[in-house]
């Protein structure tokens, strides 16, 4: 396996998706979780998941393969955004001795197979701090490989900055961009809402 740990950000709040939480929503007979956990985990050394163990769990079951998932809480109260769940797993001394941390959303289903192989290649090679999806032109700030050794600077986004968003970290990182060709259905297309929901569906029976 190549030096990666893998993460899924699972802690959003879903105040979009009206009823429920977006990562127990059922697509093809999966959850949207399950839908990333069994795309995810077999391009990664290690998977974690950000999130409420309680809804994880009863979103993906409690295991991959025999093998139980590590579930990694907020380390700050109160949701300040995405880039606390990097932060959370930054500091927890969960994750391996892997050099690098892949984050996906828990709302993204159509990862594809190669995504960490491609962006761990970029990263390595031009030594970034971050590898970073750019798709039709618009970068994704939550399909990125992570150097761990930017733990500081994501802390001072989170706690002095008080920024929990992405965007702005990436601009003062060396970040790298990974233009990924475009595909019938968009590989990084996220679930936000019924009606985005309603698009996966769509999309499944293409």
């Amino acid at each position: 396996m190549i030096d990666v740990d893998g993460l899924i950000l699972a802690a959003g709040r879903s105040s979009r998706m009206v009823s429920g939480n977006k990562l127990q929503a059922m697509l093809a007979g999966k959850t949207l979780l399950k839908q990333v956990v069994d795309k995810l985990a077999p391009q990664v050394d290690n998977l974690f998941i950000n999130g409420d163990p309680a809804l994880c769990e009863q979103a993906c079951g409690k295991s991959y393969k025999g093998q139980p998932y590590p579930f990694i809480a907020d380390k700050l109260e109160g949701f300040q955004g995405p880039l606390t769940g990097l932060y959370s797993a930054l500091v927890s001394d969960q994750l391996s001795n892997a050099c690098y941390l892949m984050l996906t959303p828990c709302d993204g289903p159509f990862i594809p197979d190669s995504l960490v192989s491609e962006l761990y290649q970029l990263i390595y090679h031009t030594r970034a701090d971050v590898a970073c999806i750019r798709y039709q032109g618009a970068a994704q700030p939550t399909f990125t490989l992570w150097n761990k050794s930017v733990v500081n600077a994501v802390e001072s986004a989170l706690l002095v900055d008080k920024n929990g968003g992405f965007k702005p970290l990436l601009q003062t990182l060396n970040t790298v961009y990974l233009d990924w060709p475009e595909a019938p259905v968009n590989p990084f297309f996220n679930i936000n809402s019924r009606e985005d929901l309603a698009l996966a569906e769509a999309a499944v029976c293409l």
